[in-house]
């Protein structure tokens, strides 16, 4: 059996001439595009494209496995029609993976709430901290992710970003002092969240946008935005949070969180959806309408 992505990453190349606009349409690297296409070759057994110039060219082989593959398409295309014709309602499995920072929250109340609304739908949540794999055979049918996912073969929307804030706990200020300058951060304990690749983190000025500065490296991270919370409010040094997040903690536990160096920010995160290219079940437009149209307002990307 073929990958339908594969296919549809093939047929496309085919059809529109080359890796570039492709590329550009599904928002894809043309890497990932061509190591599709070369694994694919490498299954059949034989080249199907040949660069001639800026375009790519079906071979022999190409053509004729062209024309296949577009009928197996199609074909998904009309038996997915069917079927959604035929069950007349969201229902069926739908797995849901998501990243480590949406266990709590926003996210859990959501679904609570689309399953009361349909309740022939299975759904099945993963949380997860390492980063989205192509969908295949038996993964997830959507990813909600925190972070870049500009390297995925899957279809990105970005469903809003997260703006973070430097933080720290009144008590941990008062014995430690509060940090007035980047650079006073490396007499600090530093902990960073989500971002675990253990390198420093780029400040940007808020008013002077070309003014730049870098944190420590972290002495924790983690992908828990539970876990980041409770050793930040516990005292153990300064760290960052989701500005949404700080707000909505000190709400519910005054005097817990204090905003360090309010001149200075760091990097957004995004929030993405990431899911199958073509024509997907009617069940997964639900769940996808249901994100979309329920994304907090403070996730909103700043234009």
């Amino acid at each position: 059996m073929f990958d339908l992505n594969d296919l549809e990453v093939f047929v496309a190349v085919v059809e529109e001439g080359g890796l570039t606009p492709v590329a550009a349409r599904l928002g894809v690297p043309k890497s990932t595009l061509s190591r599709r296409i070369s694994q694919l070759e490498e299954r059949l057994g034989q080249p199907l494209l040949l660069r001639q110039s800026n375009r790519m060219l079906a071979t022999e082989a190409g053509c004729l496995f062209h024309r296949y593959s577009r009928q197996m398409l199609d074909l998904a295309d009309q038996s997915r029609i069917a079927l959604d014709e035929l069950r007349g309602s969201v229902s069926g499995d739908v797995q849901l993976n998501i990243h480590n920072a949406f266990e709590r929250g926003w996210l859990p109340a959501l679904l609570e709430q689309f399953v009361r609304e349909h309740p022939r739908l299975r759904l099945q949540v993963v949380p997860s901290a390492a980063p989205p794999a192509a969908l295949q055979s038996g993964q997830a049918d959507l990813w909600l992710w925190l972070g870049d996912c500009s390297d995925q073969a899957m279809r990105c929307e970005r469903l809003g970003e997260w703006s973070v804030g430097l933080y720290a706990s009144p008590a941990y200020l008062q014995t430690h002092g509060k940090p007035r300058q980047p650079s006073d951060l490396r007499a600090h304990a530093w902990f960073d969240m989500l971002r675990c690749g253990g390198e420093s983190l780029t400040l940007q000025h808020v008013q002077q946008s070309d003014l730049l500065a870098s944190t420590p490296r972290p002495t924790i991270c983690t992908s828990s935005l539970g876990l980041q919370f409770d050793v930040i409010r516990r005292g153990q040094g300064v760290g960052v949070l989701p500005d949404w997040y700080a707000q909505r903690a000190e709400a519910a536990h005054p005097g817990s969180l204090v905003r360090c160096l309010e001149a200075w920010q760091a990097p957004a995160m995004p929030v993405n959806l990431l899911y199958n290219h073509g024509r997907l079940p009617r069940k997964l437009l639900a769940l996808l309408e249901c994100l979309r149209s329920n994304r907090p307002v403070e996730w909103a990307v700043v234009i």
